[in-house]
């Protein structure tokens, strides 16, 4: 699946999908900036390796190279009836000799209005208190803008070093979550006004460098450095309406932040007739400093580390193949004094048969493991509104993570029929808890995090695809289900959440006529359950040589527009988060992209392995 709005690609069943070019890990404007003309083969990797970080699937575009010149490209889309919203990618890259220089942006603002409601009810030892809020239009604007420049050199088929200096960039003066409403209280009322502002920057420096030895040995290194310095600044006000009400809420935050990571990588591969070893090791060290002011006055210091060695045999035995790994990850976290050192095994084991006349089968079965995020393990409580405190737990602990799943297909010259599905099991997860407690004689709700039972997910997914016309036609319906088991150490929680993906395609020479209906894939997390996205969308576009353009309706058919929703299951604070954004209904969207290409051809190698570290660990006060 590819989201016509930001052009991400998932799975039909909607796990991530790695894109990559000659072998180096790409991003979206990466791969946009390809000329099809250079395009040699697609490769569709559904058996990643281990070293490929659990992803689901791997897309490998094996393209030309060039030998001198360079490229430049342009992809600009802009929603006419929402000129707020906007996705701009720009790329250029020369040739000489040995090296090569590439620069890549990619701009992605988003100013729009969304409208609010919501509904709390908080159960008190000291009594019930029902909240119900109707929003005004609040306006959201963000511009995340990320550059890279990246440096090149290449020695024939020898060794190949890459040196790339990024930035990620995030100015977000109206965060999303914020809103203007009235809350009604009884036959009270308040005017509340909650508005958030952010801003972080993240230079990093990337140095690659690759060895290939006789005999098919490879070796592969990277190390990673980066700097995230972020802010963070919030006011909740929630003012009386009535005289009979004399109480004003004025809640306000600051958080300024720092935070640097180091991560190294070094992989060796040998290559086989029908076998492939890989040995690896990966380390990531992290330098926390946070600092909270306002409602909390605190200042976080937290050093973390997680190093991972693992190796893998794959082996392939006419149409059996199978992939074994074995791996180990240990992590360390430091912070106020406090100290945990912890072990978790990761083995992989991969089958998969090729029964002939279009019929195979895969399984895959693994252990893995997850430290907890920075942001939840920060020793620091900040107050939401009124009612709550966001409070973070620095006696997490690392959780352990169980998987298998199975895919049986059937292809044939018009028809394809898949089936997925996946069972998996977090020991011990993070997820979390809310509890009350009596702060100068006033009852509040705790909103913290903490290591829990287990939590169950199975998920199935079939899929039937038809395709006519010389593949000139193509249709896709995949239904799915998700089932998921909340394990608390006070509550559980159950959900069911049925649902589909449709789509077709139309190709006439350079002519495309495109259309897709996704209804909402849910998911439980903790006592936290969010709806995920229902929209539709058509489309024509036409292609050339060098450029082309598309135009697209997003939800041409909606009557309310967009929506999301957010529910808190608990006992003590149950709620509800409705928001909607009417103006992305009937949303026209104008697409045009050009590629042009200059010089001869060249032989280029690619980068095989990619880190990269975007957290910043605060702990959110937002709603």
């Amino acid at each position: 699946m590819v989201n016509p709005a930001d052009n991400t690609v998932k799975t039909l069943a909607n796990q991530d999908v790695q894109l990559r070019i000659n072998g180096i890990e790409a991003s979206n404007s990466e791969v946009m900036a390809i000329n099809p003309k250079d395009v040699i083969r697609i490769e569709y990797h559904d058996q990643p390796g281990v070293r490929f970080n659990g992803a689901a699937a791997v897309i490998n575009y094996i393209v030309k190279h060039r030998d001198t010149g360079g490229n430049l490209m342009l992809n600009a889309s802009n929603g006419v009836t929402m000129p707020g919203w906007g996705e701009y990618h720009l790329s250029g890259k020369v040739n000489f000799g040995k090296s090569s220089f590439s620069l890549m942006t990619h701009y992605s603002p988003r100013d729009i209005y969304w409208t609010r409601t919501n509904s709390e009810t908080y159960n008190f030892s000291t009594g019930t208190i029902e909240n119900r809020e109707v929003g005004e239009p609040t306006r959201f604007k963000m511009n995340p803008m990320n550059i890279a420049l990246t440096y090149n050199w290449t020695n024939g088929e020898k060794n190949m070093l890459q040196i790339s200096l990024r930035d990620n960039m995030n100015f977000t003066p109206y965060a999303q979550s914020n809103r203007d409403t009235y809350l009604y209280q009884g036959t009270d009322s308040f005017a509340i006004h909650d508005h958030e502002s952010s801003k972080s920057i993240s230079p990093s420096l990337d140095i690659y460098y690759e060895h290939n030895l006789p005999d098919d040995n490879h070796l592969y290194f990277d190390v990673v450095g980066t700097y995230i310095n972020s802010s963070n600044d919030r006011r909740f006000e929630q003012t009386p309406l009535g005289e009979t009400v004399a109480d004003t809420t004025d809640v306000t935050s600051r958080v300024r932040g720092n935070k640097y990571s180091l991560i190294g990588e070094a992989i060796y591969e040998k290559d086989w007739e029908n076998i492939a070893l890989t040995v690896g090791v990966r380390h990531n060290q992290q330098w926390v400093e946070n600092t909270y002011l306002g409602s909390a006055d605190a200042t976080v210091n937290m050093t973390t580390a997680e190093t991972y060695a693992f190796a893998e045999v794959q082996h392939r035995v006419k149409q059996f193949s199978y992939a074994v790994g074995i791996g180990a990850m240990h992590t360390y976290i430091e912070q106020a004094g406090q100290k945990q050192s912890n072990w978790i095994a990761r083995p992989q084991l991969t089958l998969s048969y090729d029964f002939g006349k279009g019929v195979f089968w895969k399984y895959k079965g693994y252990v893995s493991g997850y430290q907890p995020s920075l942001s939840a393990m920060s020793d620091v409580a900040q107050q939401i509104d009124k009612y709550q405190i966001r409070q973070g737990n620095p006696n997490l602990k690392p959780v352990m993570f169980v998987a298998n799943e199975m895919q049986l297909s059937w292809q044939s010259k018009h028809v394809n029929l898949n089936i997925w599905a996946n069972y998996s099991y977090d020991h011990k997860p993070i997820m979390d808890e809310t509890y009350e407690q009596l702060i100068d004689g006033q009852s509040y709700a705790i909103r913290t995090y903490a290591n829990h039972r287990g939590f169950h997910r199975l998920q199935v997914a079939p899929s039937v695809q038809v395709r006519l016309l010389q593949n000139k036609l193509i249709f896709t319906i995949a239904p799915f289900a998700n089932y998921y088991v909340s394990l608390g150490n006070s509550y559980t929680h159950k959900h069911f959440n049925p649902g589909v993906r449709a789509s077709i395609m139309g190709m006439y020479k350079g002519w495309q006529f495109f259309g897709e209906v996704t209804t909402r894939s849910n998911n439980l997390w903790g006592e936290t359950l969010e709806y995920g996205e229902f929209y539709h969308h058509i489309g024509l576009g036409y292609n050339a040589d060098k450029w082309g353009f598309r135009a697209m309706l997003m939800n041409p058919f909606s009557v309310k527009g967009y929506s999301i929703e957010t529910k808190d299951l608990s006992a003590h604070a149950p709620n509800t988060q409705h928001a909607e954004m009417r103006d992305f209904r009937q949303m026209l969207i104008l697409n045009f992209h050009c590629n042009l290409d200059f010089g001869t051809q060249r032989r280029d190698s690619g980068k095989r392995i990619n880190n990269e570290d975007k957290e910043n660990g605060i702990l959110s006060g937002t709603k």
